[in-house]
């Protein structure tokens, strides 16, 4: 696939199958990509079979000890988590070989190859709407939220005749299907550190600009069937991308 573009300020979303991988590029340099992996939908695992993940390491009476409700929120279609990443990883920011894992725990993507410092953030959320507004922004304002699920609408718009209607109306289902949250991004190239204040376990954090060259790329294995979403971040209050938001680009790599 041909090198395509993720729009300044906007968002952009691509399949990509287990074993492939996507080529996600800071072109100009100082561009933070808010990137998240969704798993794939499916309708071939079985909620009520006691090898799915909905019952991990199930013995002969542990189905039944769960709730309906807990069952139901279980349920729930994977995504890329960072807080389950770092627990996983036990460090605050991946590096060239560890693996991303979902809400669930289990592999979603491994990064592979990484251009850049290798300055990237797991702790800040997408930048949202009232984010903006607590920034003193008045008005309209893009944000990662809304590129998100406006990438995820428009890849299932788009996708050619011959895509399973499973995965069509699976990826149409996301947002309903999370309850309208978006999960923590994957911050590649943002400049978040991590800062001591006072006594004790006192930490701070600080939004500073990208250590990021022109060119400077990350490469992810899908380790499942996902979804990719990425957002050219729109953040120009802040310094996180030189207040300057530009394109950014990726290739889905065989």
């Amino acid at each position: 696939m041909a090198i395509q573009t993720v729009p300044a300020r906007r968002g952009a979303a691509t399949i990509v199958k287990q074993g492939q991988s996507i080529k996600i590029i800071n072109t100009h340099g100082n561009q933070v990509v808010d990137t998240w992996a969704f798993a794939l939908p499916s309708s071939s695992v079985s909620a009520t079979d006691v090898s799915a993940p909905l019952y991990p390491n199930a013995t002969t009476s542990s189905p039944s000890l769960y709730s309906s409700v807990s069952n139901t929120a279980a349920s729930a279609p994977e995504y890329m988590s960072m807080c389950h990443t770092r627990a996983s990883n036990l460090k605050i920011t991946p590096t060239v070989g560890d693996v991303l894992v979902s809400q669930k725990r289990a592999p979603m993507v491994k990064l592979t190859q990484d251009s850049s410092p290798g300055v990237h953030d797991t702790l800040i959320a997408a930048c949202d709407r009232w984010r903006y507004s607590e920034l003193g922004v008045q008005g309209y304002h893009e944000s990662c939220t809304d590129n998100c699920w406006d990438a995820l609408h428009a890849l299932s718009t788009s996708l050619p005749s011959s895509t399973s209607p499973d995965t069509i109306e699976g990826i149409k289902g996301l947002q309903a299907a999370l309850g309208n949250r978006v999960p923590d991004p994957f911050n590649l190239f943002m400049n978040i550190p991590i800062t001591a204040e006072g006594e004790g376990a006192k930490r701070g954090v600080s939004f500073e600009a990208p250590l990021t060259k022109k060119g400077d790329f990350v490469v992810l294995e899908a380790l499942r069937d996902v979804v990719v979403v990425m957002s050219a971040c729109p953040q120009d209050v802040l310094t996180i991308n030189g207040k300057n938001p530009v394109d950014a680009h990726f290739e889905a790599l065989g």
